[in-house]
């Protein structure tokens, strides 16, 4: 990270902890996706189990909307590369 990449703030991880931690989204192609966050591996697949737990969080509709409003530039910063999986974790 250089000077003027942001970091994530405690508030976007702690909902980022939250949908790694079950919930929302269900399903078992999530529940992978949670043991693959969990389990540590490498960035590249790190980021891959984490945007989907992301994308599947913003398409599920129990998914509150307040919520949503936030997991929508955590996304964008994860794509853009300007924030990496681990540092919301």
């Amino acid at each position: 990270m250089t000077e003027h990449t942001p970091r994530p703030d405690e508030d976007q991880r702690r909902l980022v902890q939250r949908i790694v931690s079950g919930g929302i989204p269900s399903g078992k192609e999530f529940e992978v996706c949670r043991e693959m966050v969990d389990a540590g591996g490498d960035e590249a697949t790190t980021f891959n189990a984490l945007f989907t737990l992301l994308q599947g969080a913003l398409a599920d509709p129990f998914f509150p909307i307040g919520e949503t409003e936030q997991v929508v530039p955590i996304i964008r910063s994860l794509a853009r590369g300007e924030i990496k999986a681990r540092d919301l974790l």
